[in-house]
This record gives C-alpha cells, structure tokens and sequence, in this order.
C-alpha cells in the first residue's frame, strides 16, 4: 500500500507570533484501526483528503461521526478525540495543521452551542491546496519554512472565518466571491492605473482623458463626484507616496524629482512641504515620521 508521510514541526519559539504554526502534515498510509485518545495543548485542524473512518470527540460515549473527504475538524485546545479507521478499504489520505493563537484569530465563534470543536464541510476542497503548501515547505526546508508556514496558515483561517453554518452541526466553506464590478468605478480604477504607470513622466489632466477616452472636463467631474478628490490631486498625493520610499532608501533629491515627475528638486521639495507639512530632508533625518496633525498624516 501507498505511504507518503511529508511535513515538518517547528520548534524555534517566536515570541508574541500568534497565530502560529506548530506542525503540518500531509499523509497517506495504511488504516490502523481504533487509536487512543488524542489530546493536543494547541489548536488542530484535521482534514480528511479520502474516507478515513469515523471520530468521536469529547468523551467515549459521544456519538461516532464520519469522516468523509474534504470534511475537517477544528479542535480547541485540550479536546479529546478519538479515531476508527477499522472498516476503511485502501490508504488513509489525510492533512493537519496545528497551530497556537486560534483565540486570537476569533475561531471560537465558529462552535456551537458550548462545543469546543467544529464540524466543516469543504466540497470545493479549498483546504487542500494550503495544507498541502504547509507540509511540503516545511518537509523540504525545515524551520526555514516558518514564514511560508505562517502564510499557507492565514489564508486557512482566513477561509475558516468565512465559513457559513450549514446545519446544527456543520459549517460550509465557501470561495470568496467577488461582488459585481460598478461600472462607474472603472473609470477611477483605469485613471489610477494610468496614474501608477506614469508617475515618472510630465502628464496632464489631456492625456489622462485621451487614455480613456473621455473629455477633461467629464473625467474631472466624475472622477471627483466618485473619489471626492481631482485627479490630478490624487497623481500628485500618488508621487508624494512613492517619494517617500525613494527618501527613505536614500536616493538624491535630484533623482527623486526625476522619478517622480517633478521639474526638479525645488519644486518637488515644495510640493512635499505642502503636502506633509515638512520638508523632504527632515522627514528622511526622522526615519518617516511626520509631523503631528501635518496634511500627510
């Protein structure tokens, strides 16, 4: 019979990181039959990738449950569980993830009525692809692989934060679905990505109007009836951002004028002061503080 046993357990301490990955598996193996109890200090999602028998939790004479694929289990910390993959026919594929911080994360909402553990169905197999990610980079790269971890990790918990309850005892998983595009705020989208592209370069309200095929005076109004703010004051606040960055990495005056569509460093220094309420140099001297109450903050 198949086996394939891939993951990691991390064991450096990351003070105050939470939620944190601990372990994740990626598993398939033989049946083996009824186990112990099992009982974790941490938070453990368990996902089962095939049939993979049935589960009782919180005491030996709770009911059996089966454990269908792409179903999961969250289990709060000190909840004990136990496993039956007597009657199972062929490998046991099956993933976890255990993890500290899920009070942090608000995953307690998703228990009912005082359980300390839920029951999640996942049709579309939206947990697959994360756990699988946790495991591998952990296997392939060890405590290195934390931070990858710790992504594949929000993501999971993003999806357990937008599960929706199926019934009194399931909640479903469902795909984030984008809301329909509003056609007006295609044309703040499409100005903005001009903006982005051009920021660098000498433009005017013109050319931001040819671009998308609008008059100056239609794209005025109806950029700042959406945005509450001109176009080109949002350029301008854009080139301010991005001038930061140049200043806080180092860059001449002279070179960030340039990079930012200024006519040179007087009037870029200028515009900066107006805008952020200091000027260029002493906001590079402070690290990127502003001042208190200045326009920029």
């Amino acid at each position: 019979m198949t086996r394939s046993w891939v993951g990691h357990s991390w064991t450096t301490l990351r003070p105050g990181v939470a939620p944190r990955i601990v372990s994740a598996h990626y598993v398939e193996r033989p049946p083996w039959g009824m186990t112990g109890r099992s009982l974790h200090q941490f938070w453990v999602l368990d996902y089962a990738r095939s049939p993979c028998g049935r589960v009782r939790v919180g005491s030996q004479r709770a009911a059996w449950r089966t454990r269908e694929p792409r179903t999961a289990h969250l289990y709060s910390p000190g909840t004990p569980y136990w496993e039956d993959t007597t009657g199972v026919r062929g490998p046991i594929r099956e993933a976890w993830v255990i993890f500290d911080g899920g009070d942090e994360a608000g995953l307690r909402r998703l228990f009912d009525r005082g359980r300390r553990w839920a029951h999640l169905a996942d049709p579309a197999g939206l947990l697959d692809e994360p756990l699988r990610e946790m495991a591998l980079n952990g296997h392939a790269r060890g405590e290195a692989a934390f931070w990858q971890g710790q992504a594949a990790l929000a993501g999971v918990i993003d999806l357990l934060g937008r599960a929706v309850r199926q019934d009194d005892m399931t909640l479903l998983l469902t795909a984030q679905v984008e809301p329909p595009a509003d056609p007006t705020q295609d044309l703040v989208r499409r100005a903005d990505d001009y903006f982005q592209a051009h920021l660098a370069d000498k433009i005017t309200l013109a050319d931001v109007a040819s671009h998308l095929g609008a008059s100056s005076s239609a794209l005025s109004h109806r950029y700042s009836e959406l945005t509450g703010r001109s176009p080109m004051a949002v350029l301008a606040a854009m080139r301010i951002e991005l001038s930061k960055s140049l200043l806080l990495r180092g860059l001449k005056m002279e070179v960030i004028a340039q990079q930012t569509g200024f006519f040179d460093a007087f009037h870029f220094s200028k515009a900066f002061k107006k805008h952020c309420g200091t000027s260029p140099s002493r906001f590079r001297r402070q690290g990127g503080a502003a001042p208190a109450g200045s326009p920029g903050k």
